[in-house]
């Protein structure tokens, strides 16, 4: 890549190669020959939604980037294609019970996902699972009237415990997991208090454990679960109060986004082994929750790196059904019913957050000292020898002039701390380096194999592009845990992309930037971009950011959540939009932190008037910074001086 314009050689395949669109894509998303990125709603490859164009009408509508666009197709697309996957592989193994998918609600709370998870999953037979008090009264809600079945996951104290059992009481179909002995105790002593029995599950620790960034949610040192021992003796507590009827799920779970298959597989080996035990002790058992795990492909690198998985879901359905019937029928236990909680993988994909970017830093801005060489009688040492080396550099004196401009602008530096250089001696010495930095560039482009102290030179070139977001509330994995999401243009890729670039956010903070992408050939430190045009829009999609970011997000600088658009495609029109939700207010962000907006427009307003009872302020000047401060509270926190379409 250089700064060189585009050719007609450059196609829409050419990008999505850069971009590994098609390895992480999942057939979601293609190029038109627009330019333009693509989103299928349905396996119907007709069927698709221009994101360009969407955004184009989303900002006539009055609706600002940074937007949230939420394609409930795609959501229900996922429910489908899941649940699909696993009645093909109970088909394939002939296996005698069914399948069902548990939502965690945990991984995107926003009513209107569960809403629509909820509402999409009726054919499904989709149920919720909660962590938290406020996560179950989430849940029931979505569940009345829609008869959902609820597993409650995570520690629980004894308001938590009497809220399952009324509602039980009254019909709703909930599970209580026994996630730790003292746990079991007050269930058992809360049940007989209120007499009413309640549906219980056991979570069992394996000593299996996943890989990535979460296993440590498996094995002997797992927050949750029963040892062995401790599920002996929960069913010897169980028998005591004739509860042992009430346990009718077991539970397991080794960690979210599991790279490798090999670590599934032997954890179903372990927690199956445990299910026939307990089986053939007589506790009836009819479902075996295998918790969540089942990875996305982040990277499109199909591999065990933590931002991809080796497998797909295909291999992943056809492995839980074959080694839990195996291992069932070779024991002689009747197979279970399987639950599997497949959050990550149900709706990381139905997002994409999309932005402006602001400006660039970049070194077209830098004056051309080339006449002022040019009349310099005698240009200072270290300025001469940069001029030497980039009048004569070429691709036989390439390693040996790199690393001489390298240590030339060492001395340069040291030589202006010192007092030996003037400001306009560092300036042209580094508006040579530039010039250097490109044409190595350009000779490295016709070299093969690239020498290998210069395979990572281009990061020379690397400018920053300013992106309309906030890294920490919209896709806080990316900063926390090094998650890697796909992210490119939406527009012009039908033209060669002439930059090399990372993405830094607007909040004032260094770590605000992305320095690493998905790329072409893995792992990149950065992402190939368009010169922009400062009276055009250019636009950039985040991808697969629907677990989980949408709830981490922090108020880092006081961003609020982004506006968000619900989409579902329409023959006729080509999408509808189903929902706007306004993205927080200035008020709103303040008020988190105790902030309250009626107060400081009091504040302000009553010491503005002892200024214009002094004469210091004018009333007109009074009147029209309250104007404007009022404007700002009711304002979105993100920046909205340009969107023009085009």
């Amino acid at each position: 890549m250089n700064s060189e314009p585009h050719t007609a050689r450059w196609s829409i395949n050419d990008s999505a190669k850069i971009y590994s669109l098609d390895n992480w894509g999942a057939h979601l998303f293609t190029i038109n020959k627009n330019g333009n990125v693509c989103i299928h709603p349905s396996s119907n490859a007709k069927q698709s939604i221009d994101l360009r164009i969407l955004m184009d009408d989303l900002i006539k509508r009055k609706i600002k980037p940074p937007i949230l666009l939420r394609f409930m197709d795609v959501l229900q697309r996922r429910i489908a294609f899941i649940y699909q996957v696993f009645k093909n592989a109970i088909i394939e193994n002939n296996y005698p019970k069914k399948y069902q998918t548990f939502y965690p609600i945990k991984v995107n709370q926003q009513r209107q996902v569960v809403e629509a998870i909820a509402s999409y999953g009726k054919r499904y037979n989709i149920g919720l699972e909660v962590g938290s008090k406020p996560e179950l009264i989430a849940a029931i809600s979505i569940s009345t009237g829609n008869d959902l079945p609820i597993i409650c996951n995570g520690y629980k104290d004894n308001e938590y415990i009497e809220t399952v059992l009324y509602a039980t009481k009254i019909g709703y179909n909930i599970t209580l997991v026994v996630e730790k002995l003292f746990e079991l105790e007050k269930i058992i002593a809360l049940s007989r208090q209120l007499e009413i029995m309640p549906v219980l599950g056991i979570r069992v620790k394996l000593s299996s454990k996943g890989t990535g960034k979460w296993s440590t949610s498996g094995g002997e040192d797992a927050k949750f679960g029963l040892r062995m021992s401790e599920i002996i003796a929960a069913i010897r507590m169980l028998e005591e109060h004739n509860m042992v009827p009430c346990v009718k799920l077991m539970h397991s779970h080794i960690g979210s986004q599991i790279t490798k298959i090999d670590k599934i597989k032997t954890s179903l080996i372990e927690a199956t082994r445990i299910y026939t035990e307990l089986r053939k002790m007589g506790i009836g058992i009819e479902y075996m929750d295998i918790g969540g795990g089942m990875g996305v492909d982040y990277d499109g690198s199909k591999s065990s790196y933590f931002s991809s998985v080796n497998y797909t879901i295909e291999e992943y359905a056809n492995d839980v059904i074959f080694q839990i019937k195996n291992i069932c029928d070779e024991a002689g236990v009747e197979c279970p019913h399987i639950i599997s909680e497949s959050g990550r993988a149900t709706v990381a994909h139905y997002s994409v957050l999309v932005t402006n970017i602001l400006n660039t830093e970049t070194q077209c801005a830098m004056p051309d000292f080339e006449g002022q060489l040019a009349h310099a009688e005698k240009p200072v040492p270290t300025v001469r020898k940069l001029l030497d080396i980039y009048k004569s550099i070429d691709r036989h004196s390439l390693r040996e002039d790199y690393h001489d401009t390298q240590q030339l602008m060492l001395e340069t530096v040291n030589l202006f701390n010192l007092g030996y250089l003037t400001l306009n001696d560092r300036a042209t010495a580094e508006w040579l380096y530039s010039k250097i930095v490109l044409k190595i560039s350009t000779i490295l482009e016709k070299i093969k194999p690239v020498p290998e102290e210069l395979q990572n030179f281009n990061l020379h070139l690397r400018q920053t592009y300013f992106a309309n977001f906030s890294l920490f509330q919209s896709i806080p994995d990316s900063w926390a845990i090094d998650q890697i999401f796909p992210i490119m243009p939406i527009q012009r890729l039908n033209e060669k992309p002439d930059v090399m670039a990372s993405i830094a956010d607007i909040t004032c903070d260094s770590d605000g930037e992305i320095t690493s992408f998905v790329g072409q050939h893995g792992r990149s430190k950065y992402l190939p971009m368009h010169k922009i045009n400062s009276s055009v829009d250019y636009f950039i999609g985040f991808f697969l950011i629907g677990a989980y970011q949408e709830i981490l997000g922090d108020l880092h600088n006081l961003f609020g959540d982004t506006n968000a658009v619900h989409i579902t495609f329409n023959n006729k029109t080509g999408y509808m939009i189903d929902t706007v939700i306004n993205g927080d207010a200035t008020w709103e962000t303040l008020k988190y932190v105790q902030y309250k907006g009626p107060e400081i427009l009091k504040n302000v307003r009553s010491n503005l008037e002892k200024d214009v009872a002094a004469k210091t302020v004018s009333i007109e000047e009074s009147s029209q910074f309250i104007e404007r401060l009022d404007r700002m509270l009711l304002g979105y926190t993100y920046l909205v001086d340009k969107t023009e379409t085009g």
